[in-house]
């Protein structure tokens, strides 16, 4: 099967088809964040990077047998307030996805975004010609996550609740620059940080983890736990962890950007739930 990844990030596609046990002949992957890259280059070193959708041309490709992707959300998103919707200027690559949709005629595909304002949505489905498939991954790992899967993968059920508690995924030995200090945990305990966790933007000791997001690390507004009496952020480990990425999948980058780019990312064992359809439906 030949592949290619519409922003791509740190390839959790390719994860997830080995995990589904589909085999790819060549996975093409288009990405334009460097640390990203890095993490793909890192872990599938055969992968052939394309740089800016805006910018792949159809006749570089063999025949396309699935096309995957989760266009930019920022603009989708029920907390943007810009009023732009699909036709901004990140959410806007959907477009690029659905031209080489059409210009490929791909076997099989797929599209992630958010659960976001609904003439978007609807937008979406009318020009890729199916209705979305709600999953959360909270089904399937310790993180509340929402989102949409568009696809014509067919007979596509909901995910057996594997019933994963935060404390499930948790390290025992964690490092002393993971437990709260000065500024953050005078947040935490105050009252800026307390209006957060009942608004649901931050959570602490919670029974699964809060949506994980680019922005949540260098906001503060991110997952707590109390270990041995002191307050403590997750670890980049424990992100993968909750989105299903092997440990130290993205320990080739520096703490910043592994929190970035699994933040971004997808819930691994969710697309694998969706792609193992494939297989099913050649049985």
């Amino acid at each position: 099967m030949n592949v290619l990844s519409l922003f791509d990030g740190i390839s959790c596609g390719q994860i997830a088809l080995e995990r589904a046990d589909i085999k790819v002949d060549t996975y093409y992957a288009s990405e334009i964040k460097d640390y990203a890259i890095k993490i793909t280059k890192h872990n599938y070193p055969d992968t052939i990077q394309l740089g800016d959708v805006k910018n792949i041309n159809i006749e570089e490709f063999p025949k396309i047998d699935l096309l995957i992707g989760g266009s930019p959300c920022q603009d989708i998103s029920n907390l943007s307030q810009n009023g732009k919707g699909i036709q901004g200027d990140k959410s806007g690559l959907f477009f690029e996805y659905l031209r080489l949709l059409k210009e490929l005629k791909p076997k099989y595909f797929l599209l992630e975004n958010v659960v976001g304002k609904k003439t978007s949505i609807n937008t979406i489905s009318k020009l890729l010609g199916v209705e979305p498939i709600k999953i959360d991954s909270r089904l399937l790992t310790a993180q509340k996550r929402q989102r949409y899967y568009w696809t014509n993968i067919p007979g596509i059920e909901q995910p057996i609740d594997k019933n994963i508690k935060l404390q499930d995924i948790l390290e025992t030995e964690v490092d002393e620059k993971y437990f709260l200090k000065n500024g953050r945990l005078k947040w935490v305990l105050g009252e800026n940080g307390q209006k957060c966790i009942v608004k649901r933007y931050a959570s602490l000791d919670a029974e699964k983890a809060n949506c994980l997001t680019v922005r949540g690390e260098p906001s503060w507004n991110c997952n707590y736990v109390t270990q041995n009496g002191r307050i403590r952020k997750l670890t980049p480990i424990e992100y993968e962890r909750l989105q299903t990425v092997p440990d130290n999948y993205t320990s080739c980058v520096t703490d910043k950007y592994r929190y970035n780019v699994l933040g971004d990312g997808w819930t691994v064992d969710v697309i694998v739930h969706i792609l193992k359809y494939i297989n099913k439906n050649k049985i």
